[in-house]
């Protein structure tokens, strides 16, 4: 995969020069630039308009509760069509210019669920597989032996002593209160 990225690194770059050089020799070297530069000039003008249209719109799929899921992969292909438009260059402007419209954006969602869809078949199995192996059965109840050590922060043993003005345990449980003999009574018992 790596490779592959880095080959794309170096050969898109002189596939688009190339291309720039082809438009020149045709039209000439003055419109190609116009051209090029027109074509970041829309990349940013959709990127603004259709990016706040769509944001709208994943916000009201979203105040509608229905999983926005078409309109956040629109959003996507259609922020990826304009930032294609600003890069110079036109393959990068081509491509930019198929994700933009509708029917193109159709197609390329069809292609990418289809890419996807073998992966989260095999999740679905998989987890399916799991909850039938381990669903029929009870989970066996398992004994372990332990041991309680009591630590405490002072090295002569002796329990910690709370500052002046703080509560203690019994304290914070409200339903305890004193008596005036000094034995805790609860709310609910008559002191039996």
């Amino acid at each position: 995969m790596f490779v592959f990225i880095l080959a794309l690194l170096i050969v898109w770059p002189i596939a688009e020069i190339y291309v720039m050089v082809l438009v020149a020799q045709a039209i000439g070297f003055f419109w190609m630039l116009s051209l090029v530069f027109l074509s970041a000039v829309a990349g940013i003008m959709v990127l603004r308009h259709r990016g706040r249209v769509h944001w709208q719109r994943l916000r009201g799929a979203v105040s509608e509760r229905r999983p926005p899921a078409r309109e956040a992969f629109d959003g996507v292909m259609i922020t990826t069509g304009a930032a294609l438009l600003i890069i110079p260059g036109f393959i990068t402007a081509a491509l930019g210019l198929l994700l933009l419209f509708p029917p193109t954006r159709f197609l390329v969602r069809i292609a990418v669920f289809f890419l996807f869809a073998s992966r989260f078949r095999v999740a679905t199995s998989t987890a399916t597989w799991t909850a039938s192996r381990y669903g029929g059965h009870q989970a066996q109840s398992y004994d372990m032996d332990g041991e309680a050590v009591d630590v405490t922060d002072r090295p002569d043993g002796m329990s910690p002593q709370l500052p002046p003005g703080s509560r203690g345990p019994s304290e914070d449980r409200p339903e305890a209160k004193s008596g005036s003999d000094g034995r805790r009574e609860s709310d609910g018992e008559d002191g039996k």
